[in-house]
């Protein structure tokens, strides 16, 4: 799923995985030059397209998704508009520091900003040559912001997305960066391919390599609370660390389907989603595992009240109630 162009050489076997860090197959990116010159098309079936992020702007949801599709809710995810933006790429992320300042990264490493919670945006970056989508994007404030994607690729601003510098986390590692995780107490954690995770304790300006328990590829991180982070990635690999990274306890799960995102409900319990339909709710001794109906593969969920979720994939937008859930192994 990621951007066209050849890239660089790398087994069949990584380049399958790499295409499942943003999270599901589908058909490659739009023409190159799209990333600068065509503007998306409002597409009546939009929400129903493969979506690849949700992110709050205030009480507003911006979802994200191929072909540069960009759709709005103001009703906690039942209804959706799509809008339109300045690029036919496929858009992996989408974050907004405030309720009105937002950006969306993706394919062609496209950057877009938006000043409205999200109804107009503006091109701020694209690099097509470089062949490396951008897959996720987090800013501290409306001003200092990353993103990361592919062999390795990171892009950092101080003015508001104005303008961009390239960064390298690590001279030797060309791994791709698939999410950004950031702590209440102001670390950083990117979860990575090859089993690779980094911490930043000074706002990103350098970063280590934590010792990992997982050669495979991790694609999702949360770390929301002050003793817990979560890591998790290929066949159902999910790691709980509640020391910042130095050490690991693996979570034991049935399933081995690639996880994806995860979310807090208001009650404070975890809610992981995958690929094949897969939900995972935290309960007292574990997590629940729950399959839906059409196995679609999920990308991101956004918790909207104490049981409902909004969720993303390859089937397009939905909302899930969490008592409506059936669990993989009950009776149909």
């Amino acid at each position: 799923m990621f951007a066209v162009g050849q890239f660089r050489a790398r087994s069949t076997l990584s380049v399958q995985l790499s295409t499942l860090l943003a999270c599901l197959l589908a058909a490659f990116g739009s023409a190159s030059l799209n990333a600068q010159q065509l503007q998306t098309v409002l597409a009546p079936l939009a929400e129903k397209s493969l979506i690849l992020d949700i992110a709050r702007a205030g009480e507003r949801l911006v979802a994200v998704g191929e072909r540069g599709h960009v759709l709005l809710s103001d009703d906690a995810g039942a209804r959706w508009r799509q809008v339109t933006v300045p690029t036919r790429s496929t858009l992996t992320a989408v974050f907004f520091p405030d309720a009105r300042t937002g950006f969306a990264v993706g394919h062609d490493a496209v950057v877009l900003r938006s000043r409205d919670a999200g109804e107009t945006w503006q091109l701020m970056y694209a690099d097509v040559e470089e062949e490396a989508p951008l897959l996720d994007v987090y800013f501290f404030d409306t001003l200092r912001g990353m993103a990361v994607g592919a062999y390795a690729y990171f892009l950092k601003t101080v003015d508001g997305g104005d303008s961009w510098e390239p960064f390298a986390i690590n001279e030797d590692d060309d791994f791709h960066l698939n999410k950004i995780a950031p702590a209440p107490n102001g670390d950083l954690f990117i979860a990575a391919e090859a089993g690779l995770v980094y911490r930043s304790t000074d706002a990103g300006a350098s970063w280590v390599s934590l010792e990992s328990p997982y050669e495979g590829s991790f694609f999702g991180a949360l770390n929301d609370t002050e003793d817990e982070l979560l890591i998790f990635g290929l066949r159902g690999h999910l790691y709980r660390s509640g020391d910042a990274g130095e050490n690991w306890e693996e979570v034991d799960l049935a399933t081995r389907a690639m996880l994806t995102d995860a979310t807090r409900i208001r009650d404070g319990r975890t809610v992981i989603v995958g690929l094949e339909g897969m939900v995972l709710i935290e309960r007292e001794h574990g997590f629940q595992e729950y399959q839906l109906p059409s196995r679609a593969g999920l990308t991101a969920a956004v918790a909207v009240d104490e049981q409902t979720l909004v969720l993303a994939g390859d089937a397009g937008l939905s909302r899930v109630r969490l008592d409506e859930l059936q669990a993989k192994d009950s009776p149909r």
